[in-house]
């Protein structure tokens, strides 16, 4: 009957260090510090975000322009839902508070190729 008691509690301990583990894992202190704009920036390394009105674009720079092509604009409003939207051959994506990385990429992921 104690061996139950021990097995039971070893496998309990054994899921509360795990836990512990993958929450601490999951906090890079580094990214606490950076602003949604350099998360960006950091995130698509290949494209280069710039801030304009309040609003963040992540463009493509072409050899030979002087302006970069905009892909997306990524706009934070409170007062509106998510909304994704395209104006010619750029994504125009609104969001009621600052949305996740993760989120960034899957909504724009067939506009950054």
């Amino acid at each position: 009957m104690l061996e139950k008691y021990l097995v039971v509690g070893i496998v309990f301990a054994a899921c509360v260090l795990m836990i512990i583990y993958t929450q601490i894992g999951s906090d890079k202190k580094e990214d606490k510090n950076l602003s949604f704009k350099e998360k960006l920036q950091k995130e698509f390394s290949n494209f280069k975000v710039v801030e304009r009105n309040q609003n963040l674009i992540i463009c493509r720079e072409i050899a030979n322009q002087r302006i970069p092509e905009e892909l997306v604009l990524i706009r934070i409003d409170p007062e509106q839902k998510k909304n994704l939207r395209t104006s010619g051959k750029m994504l125009i994506a609104t969001y009621s508070k600052q949305p996740s990385i993760r989120e960034v990429k899957k909504d724009s992921a067939a506009y950054l190729v």
